[in-house]
């Protein structure tokens, strides 16, 4: 397909999703405002790691979830992945995944900025705020662009698996592409000011497809990202252990003193 034919079909396909979703279209393009007011862009960020894979009714519910159990940002961050997963449901898309990916990224940002947030990405340009992200491990590129996006107002197109299949479908894109060269199509072909229509409308055609959620797991994550999702199994880990011997602290306590008087008896008899 030529790139005259590909922006026709695109112009195209939009034509009709804007059919389909004018209801989407009509609701207000409002930030994620979720504990913290002052952090808008965490709260985008947040609600694009939910969204990621998965779709926004799924996401909604999740983050509903969140605000109820937890207070702050902080206290997120602080969570262990297994904790993140019991608050946003084991049958999640990519539950455990999600999580390690969520908690590595919101611990390296409180590491360099003392505290959870994204302030100082505020007034940066979209290849400065990309870069910033490219150096959080574990923050997928659907979650990037989505927060360029709609946190930002940057040329981004957000495009995971879901929104590629149906770019498939819709025969713009190979079916040997990748999320990132539908990306960049979509980007080129988009003018300014156009791709959070563009997102929307996929967004909600991708909420809509019938597609099979991908399992949790840590097989895809990329190669800088294991040693950091290898550690906070270790941590996750060493947290159970603790867990079980605090259980049977008590019960080896007793065990211990039964078998210290049973020594102590066995001493008395001894003959002298």
């Amino acid at each position: 397909m030529s790139a005259a034919d590909t922006s026709k079909e695109l112009s195209s396909l939009l034509k009709t999703l804007r059919g389909q979703y004018a209801q989407v279209l009509g609701a207000a393009q409002s930030s994620c405002v979720l504990f913290d007011p002052g952090e808008p862009l965490l709260g985008c960020f947040l609600k694009s790691f939910m969204l990621w894979e998965s779709t926004t009714a799924k996401a909604a519910q999740a983050i509903r979830r969140i605000e109820a159990a937890l207070v702050d940002f902080n206290e997120l961050r602080a969570c262990m992945p297994d904790e993140i997963v019991g608050i946003i449901g084991e049958r999640y898309p990519r539950a455990t995944e999600r999580a390690l990916r969520m908690r590595t990224a919101l611990n390296i940002i409180y590491s360099r900025e003392h505290r959870v947030t994204l302030e100082p990405i505020v007034g940066m340009d979209r290849s400065q705020a990309r870069e910033h992200f490219d150096r959080l491990d574990g923050v997928p590129a659907f979650v990037a662009s989505r927060v360029c996006l709609c946190g930002l107002a940057h040329h981004a197109a957000p495009v995971d698996s879901r929104i590629h299949r149906r770019l498939i479908e819709a025969k713009l894109v190979h079916a040997d592409s990748s999320p990132e060269a539908a990306a960049a199509l979509l980007e080129k072909k988009s003018r300014p000011g156009e791709l959070l229509e563009t997102y929307t409308l996929l967004q909600a055609w991708a909420d809509d497809a019938a597609y099979t959620s991908a399992e949790s797991h840590l097989s895809d994550l990329r190669p800088r990202h294991k040693p950091v999702a290898e550690h906070i199994r270790k941590e996750q880990e060493a947290r159970r252990k603790a867990a079980r011997r605090a259980k049977l602290g008590p019960a080896r306590a007793l065990r211990k003193k039964k078998a210290a008087k049973e020594r102590t008896r066995m001493g008395k008899k001894k003959p002298r």
